[in-house]
């Protein structure tokens, strides 16, 4: 090989090399840009190339100053990047529909959001409408509240148009599942939230269709121009005035005018986010972040007691100062006062939906809400839920013709958005339609009237925002709830205020030292179907356990003194399957093992709600009951194999102990293989012989039981796969 052919293949290597050694840097210098959020969310598969499978899976996701990336994670050591969006590509981001009528059913269960993004490098970049999008499912409506207010707080730093409209909904190949218009690049049938203001979601009374008077004022002059964007018959964009406007100067007119059209009839924002204008326009300022808030609004009422707290005034705002809690966060009050909050008691302004209403009930089953609606036996009382049909509403109203009973009605969307009950009486919003049918019938039984009662206000993760340890001279002890070899139950209020459930644990019956370290993290595990740990009294014996007070008491109990009634009510019964389905989930998420599940470890409220409780508690009790041979603790009737064989405990095992907990639902508490000794039950689990079908389960309910039941763990579905599982078939059985 001559000089000159080395010297070439050397100088390429080194281009390599350096390009290599570029890529790292550049990766290590992102690392240097403080992670603003990050947490685990469900990526849908992108589809960039025509015939790529939908899929959707867990990534680990992080937000920096510069990039929005996830990774495949195997173990906390390693990881792998498999794909980033620069946060200057970000055209919108906003709720989605991914699960509704004409969505991706295999899409899973959870809060979904969308982020509209482009790639190229070259001037396309600076169009408003997205290349691609990227569609998430958060695990909860906070999280995918505080995943939006990140990345659009991070997306304002940068000079870049934001889309104007977008599509909820999802491109099935051939139609938009939301408008249902058949070209793809059509313009979204939905007004984008500006992201200074409130978000115009048509289900929560803002018009999709108008983004009406805005108004413009150029370059500080007194006069005004107002125009309004509206669909033509063809479905594009038109404009009623004339498309040459004026950039703004001036913050304060802005704030309501962020869209405009160049002379090209193209879509630009010519403002960031809150009417500052982009570099490059005349008299444009330097941005001053110091307007920047987040404001969230009191869906509960909240009376602070501990010092450092803040009360709350349902409907009231409230500025944040530090979110960075989990469960309590700081803010100011109108008044100026600052203190802490629970989180779960609020909503950020921007995102907030029909929560406002007094009818909405969110995630309430069908058996709940009727439970709820017969309770005041009135004419005209409703509520509005989600249907069990994933994306849809559902209206649920008791009626006493011709006899009391309640009905459901699915509140159903037109192909102009537009949503009704009866198709001759359509409105643009839900609260429209609502007041609609509040003075006329309509075609329903009734005229609706009124909703219940207050939502019930749920409780908070400890009782202050930095309070785990609880003196028991802070405690009112009142009527016993019950007792049994680890101690009594006794009702208590904190402070003569909050109702508690006070556990007080015999001395000799649990490894305190252990038990008080880990209540420290369970007084942060937050769920509707977790009964939440309030705290613990660890200075003084005996140890008191102090948490949410549940006033039917055990399952167990509940299922046995209402036999007669739950029996033959299987959509009741598998309601409360499917409620302590979404508790262990949400344990399964984060990781946690039960070790103890069965029905006189969960705990029912008002309206029929089921709560798992004694979580993790089993790794600390000492009892003969829940001893094998070797020493480690278990109940034997609801153990798998690998855990009377080996003492492994997982998830999986936690599934099996699940199957058991359904079979003593559907039997209305029956004890479990009878009266065989646990020496026998061993021995039948061994042989794999299964518990037998109950009398009032369906088979369907009863196939998934025996998944629950499969001898080796990996075949056990999750719980999250489960919880899926079981409210498809309370669809079919409802249906």
């Amino acid at each position: 090989m001559n000089r000159s052919a080395h010297g070439s293949i050397k100088s390429a290597a080194t281009v390599r090399l350096s390009k290599s050694f570029q890529s790292k840097m550049d990766k290590m210098s992102e690392r240097l840009y403080d992670i603003v959020k990050s947490g685990f969310m469900i990526k849908r598969a992108q589809n960039k190339k025509r015939f790529t499978p939908v899929n959707y899976k867990q990534r680990w996701f992080e937000l920096t100053k510069r990039t929005l990336s996830y990774f495949d994670v195997e173990s906390v050591e390693r990881r792998r990047e498999r794909g980033r969006i620069p946060v200057k590509g970000v055209r919108l981001v906003e709720t989605a529909t991914v699960n509704g009528e004409g969505g991706d059913p295999f899409a899973p269960d959870g809060y979904p959001f969308q982020v509209g993004y482009c790639e190229s490098s070259d001037d396309q970049s600076q169009r408003t409408v997205p290349q691609y999008t990227l569609y998430l499912v958060a695990n909860t409506e906070k999280e995918r509240s505080d995943w939006i207010y990140a990345i659009r707080q991070v997306c304002e730093d940068t000079n870049t148009p934001k889309s104007f409209r977008f599509h909820p909904g999802l491109w099935s190949g051939k139609r938009w599942s939301c408008c249902k218009s058949i070209s793809r690049a059509t313009f979204g049938c939905q007004a984008a939230t500006h992201w200074r203001e409130t978000n115009n979601n048509p289900s929560t009374g803002s018009s999709p269709a108008q983004i009406s008077q805005r108004s413009i004022s150029p370059n500080n002059s007194t006069t005004t121009s107002q125009f309004s964007l509206h669909h033509n018959s063809s479905g594009s964009l038109g404009s009623s005035t004339p498309t040459s406007l004026h950039p703004q100067s001036s913050v304060s007119t802005f704030k309501q005018s962020p869209t405009i059209l160049n002379g090209n009839s193209s879509l630009l924002d010519n403002t960031m986010p809150g009417g500052i204008p982009t570099p490059g326009t005349p008299n444009s300022k330097a941005k001053d972040n110091s307007h920047f808030v987040k404001i969230v609004v009191a869906l509960y009422p909240f009376k602070a007691i501990e010092g450092g707290d803040l009360s709350l005034e349902k409907n009231a705002e409230y500025e944040v100062i530090d979110d960075s809690q989990e469960h309590w966060w700081k803010v100011k009050d109108a008044m100026g006062n600052v203190g802490y909050i629970p989180s779960n008691y609020v909503k950020p302004k921007a995102l907030l939906g029909l929560e406002r209403y007094e009818w909405y009930v969110g995630d309430m089953s069908r058996q709940r809400a009727e439970s709820l609606l017969k309770q005041g036996d009135k004419e005209g009382c409703f509520v509005v839920r989600k249907s069990s049909t994933k994306g849809l509403y559902t209206l649920s109203l008791h009626t006493k013709v011709p006899q009391s009973h309640v009905k459901h009605y699915h509140i159903k969307q037109n192909a102009r958005g537009e949503y009704y009950l009866s198709e001759k009486h359509c409105c643009e919003t839900i609260p429209d339609l609502i007041n609609y049918h509040r003075h006329n019938s309509g075609g329903l039984a009734c005229r609706l009237k009124s909703s219940p009662c207050d939502r019930p206000v749920p409780p908070t993760a400890g009782l202050s925002h930095d309070k785990w340890e609880i003196h028991p001279l802070e405690l009112m002890l009142m009527e016993e709830l019950g007792s049994g070899q680890f101690g009594v139950v006794r009702r208590g209020k904190w402070r003569g205020s909050i109702d508690t459930a006070v556990k007080m644990m015999k001395e000799g019956t649990m490894s305190e030292d252990d038990f008080i370290e880990e209540a420290k993290v369970m007084t942060k595990l937050q769920h509707p179907n977790l009964v939440q740990l309030y705290g613990v009294c660890s200075k003084h014996r005996p140890i008191y356990i102090v948490t949410e007070y549940m006033k039917h008491g055990s399952l167990l109990n509940y299922l046995r003194r209402h036999e007669t009634s739950l029996i033959g009510n299987m959509g009741l019964l598998l309601d409360m399957c499917i409620q302590v389905s979404k508790g262990m989930a949400y344990l399964e998420r984060h990781n946690y093992i039960h070790r103890d599940l069965a029905a006189r470890n969960c705990l029912v409220g008002s309206e029929n709600v089921v709560k798992v409780a004694d979580f993790g508690l089993a790794r600390y009790v000492l009892d003969d009951q829940y001893t094998s041979s070797g020493g480690t603790k278990f109940p034997i009737k609801w153990a798998p194999p690998e855990v009377l064989n080996y003492t492994r405990f997982s998830s999986k095992s936690d599934v099996w102990a699940y199957g058991v907990l359904m079979w003593e639902i559907f039997t209305c508490g029956k004890m479990p293989y009878g009266r065989l000794k646990n020496t026998e039950v061993v021995e039948r689990v061994q042989r794999g012989i299964i518990l037998e079908k109950p009398k009032s389960c369906a088979k369907e309910i009863y196939d998934v039981m025996k998944k629950c039941w499969s001898h080796t763990p990996e075949d056990r579905p999750s719980f999250r796969v489960l919880k899926e599982q079981l409210a498809l078939v309370a669809q079919t059985l409802t249906d």
